[in-house]
């Protein structure tokens, strides 16, 4: 091991939040690039063209603790269903650890390798390149994700956005496009095989003018199925989950 190479070493405390934090950033894409600063464990996913951009975190106590260097920790995974599947061959009884080895680049560690560790079992994963990922500047997430400047935007619970999300599937055209309808008796979504009014009556003074706001409907599955806020702005609307923290920008389309 070099001089500017050090390994870190962590215990995990809950598999589960791990492994969901890990399907959150899975949605969008498979390759993502991991981040450890303080008490905190987060990413930021895009799709390939762009038009998607999601953010996760949790904070580092409920999945692992362990000592931290004052510096940042990159870990890019190539393939983030094959660090999921490595949690299933550690039963829940035994105590697991992951070892992360980093070199000093640039004033942050860069993960080379992580490894997987209980009294009889180890499994060792390689680090992709994080300038291979797409890595996302912090300035440009945050301004990405931000609410301020909202055209317009309204709170939908767990339970319709699950009905949404299901309604969605009713065709698979992947070009097809789903429409935010604001219009003085409320907010409909619509897409070609359904209209699903989401707010209704309350909302008559603060819609008063029409407006609708275009996504395509696939890029609604990137979207963690929970209550959020929802903004929308001139060329994105910001789903902002009201039970976790986790945030996504959809680019609209031009229609």
């Amino acid at each position: 091991m070099s001089k500017s190479a050090q390994k870190w070493s962590f215990k995990i405390t809950n598999s589960q939040n791990f492994i969901s934090f890990l399907k959150k950033l899975k949605l969008v894409d498979k390759s993502v690039p991991l981040e450890i600063e303080g008490e905190r464990l987060f990413a930021k996913v895009k799709t390939s063209d762009k038009s998607v951009i999601k953010f996760v975190e949790i904070d580092l106590p409920e999945v692992m603790e362990g000592d931290l260097p004052a510096e940042r920790i990159k870990i890019g995974i190539l393939e983030i269903g094959k660090l999921i599947d490595v949690f299933k061959y550690f039963g829940p009884e035994e105590d697991l650890h992951v070892h992360v080895e980093t070199q000093l680049y640039d004033g942050d560690h860069i993960a080379t390798s992580l490894k997987f560790s209980s009294l009889s079992l180890n499994i060792f994963i390689r680090c992709a390149d994080i300038s291979l990922l797409g890595y996302i500047d912090d300035k440009i997430q945050m301004g990405i994700h931000s609410t301020e400047g909202s055209e317009l935007n309204f709170d939908m619970d767990k339970e319709g956005f699950q009905k949404l999300s299901s309604l969605t599937g009713i065709e698979t055209n992947s070009e097809e496009l789903l429409n935010f309808d604001f219009k003085e008796d409320g907010v409909t979504v619509r897409g070609n095989s359904f209209q699903y009014q989401v707010l209704r009556g309350e909302t008559a003074n603060e819609y008063a003018s029409p407006k609708v706001y275009t996504i395509y409907k696939n890029q609604f599955s990137y979207i963690d199925q929970e209550a959020c806020e929802i903004h929308f702005h001139e060329n994105r609307i910001v789903f902002k989950s009201i039970e976790s923290d986790s945030v996504i920008a959809i680019g609209l389309v031009e229609v």
